[in-house]
This record gives structure tokens, sequence and C-alpha cells, in this order.
């Protein structure tokens, strides 16, 4: 399978803000889940601009390596139709994801919705086409009993969130907690990132509080709140 580089899959994901916005195209929902045995599901799109925006639509598989860098890679799981299309000014258009062969697995799926707005006009550079702006948000296949297991240790100034489960951990809103809870210290507000199964989240720490002072880390996981015991490093 096709390894999309890295520099393309940053820019997929830091363009555009956590709101599902692309130019004036907004998207719902922003994080699809569908089930195994699930034939489709559908993305509603809508353009807010008076004028007419025209967009590609593509489906990636989503791995995070060893070295927790995400990658998107080419995939024949899931069909995305219609794959381009042009939104008149204020309207709206339904973008449907078909499941070629639905059957259950043991963990969750992970794939990205990539959409682009290009120009609806040929291009004097031919094949190389200018994108306007380009959006990415996460659809996962799995079932309600598969579920994230995390840990988390800090080793060598990196912190390492490591999911053992079967399903996606969204974390957001990170920080470290004081023994006697009454104290936090902010590792980074907002969305921190996902960790797929069997995956790890690898954050630099700049500046650790003293020891004394840190006994767990505190995030919210999947929008509820998570509280877990720091490990040390490995001696």
């Amino acid at each position: 399978m096709k390894i999309f580089t890295k520099a393309l899959f940053l820019s997929l994901f830091t363009l555009l803000p956590s709101a599902a916005l692309c130019g004036q195209l907004t998207v719902s929902p922003l994080i699809m889940k569908m089930s195994p045995s699930q034939p489709n599901a559908a993305y509603k799109l809508k353009n807010g601009s008076s004028q007419d925006g025209f967009y590609q639509i593509q489906l990636f598989a989503w791995e995070q390596g060893d070295d927790g860098e995400n990658r998107l890679l080419q995939q024949d799981d899931l069909i995305i139709t219609p794959p381009v299309t042009l939104i008149p000014g204020n309207e709206e258009q339904l973008v449907r994801v078909i499941q070629k062969n639905p059957q259950p697995s043991d963990s969750e799926k992970s794939y990205r919705l990539v959409i682009s707005e290009v120009p609806d006009t040929e291009s004097d550079q031919g094949a190389n086409l200018k994108v306007l702006l380009r959006m990415s948000l996460p659809l996962f296949v799995g079932t309600p009993e598969q579920n994230h297991t995390l840990s988390v240790s800090l080793q060598d100034g990196t912190l390492r969130i490591r999911n053992t489960g079967t399903a996606h951990a969204r974390v957001s809103n990170a920080y470290w907690q004081a023994p006697n809870q009454d104290k936090k210290f902010a590792i980074q507000e907002g969305l921190v990132g996902y960790v797929l199964p069997g995956r790890e989240l690898l954050l630099p720490i700049e500046t650790v509080p003293a020891e004394s002072t840190v006994a767990s880390f505190s995030a919210s996981i999947n929008g509820t709140p998570f509280t877990l015991l720091v490990k040390d490093s490995p001696k």
C-alpha cells in the first residue's frame, strides 16, 4: 500500500482548527463511527459561501508507527461517493461511505476522510493541481464492546501514552496531577492527539514538575475524565 508523506499528513492535521471548516464548507459529523456490519453511513457537507465550491473527497487507512508517527495509506475497505462534487453556494450535499465487505474484526479499524477544496477550472500546470484548503476527519469502524486500555509512563523527557486496548483514545486537556489531587500542572490544553489500538502517543515534555508533586496524569479521553498513575522510566 502506498504510504503518504509525513509533510502531507501533518498538513492534513494542522491546516485547519478542530472545527470541521474548510473555507466556507462545514462537515458533520466531526467524528464518524460505523459498526462492522453497517453497510453505509453519510456525511453532510454544507457550502456556506455564496459562491460554488468544488471538492475532492478521499478515504485513507490511518496507522501509527512504533515511533508514534501517523501515516495515511491507500485502502479498499471503504468507498466514498461521490469522490468529487460541486456544491452550489448555500447548498448541501450528502457524501456516503460504503463498506465493500462488512465483517467483524477483533480490533477497531481507523480511517481518515480527507476533503480538499480545489479550483473548478483547469490549471496551466496540468497535473499540479492547486489545493485551496484541506481538512481531515477521523472515521472508525468498530463495536461498542471494543474499548481503549491506557497506561502512562515518563521516559527520557517523553510522556508515553500506551493503548493496549481494541479501540482508539482521543486525548485532550492533559495535566500532571499532584498526589493530593488538589493541584494540576498543564501539559497541553485542547486536543492532544489520538492513540490507536496497540500504539503509543509520544509527547515531548520540556518542563517536568518536581518528582514529589507528580503522581498521575489526568486528561479527557473520548470526552470522559480519566486519571492514570505515571510510571517511572525503567532502570
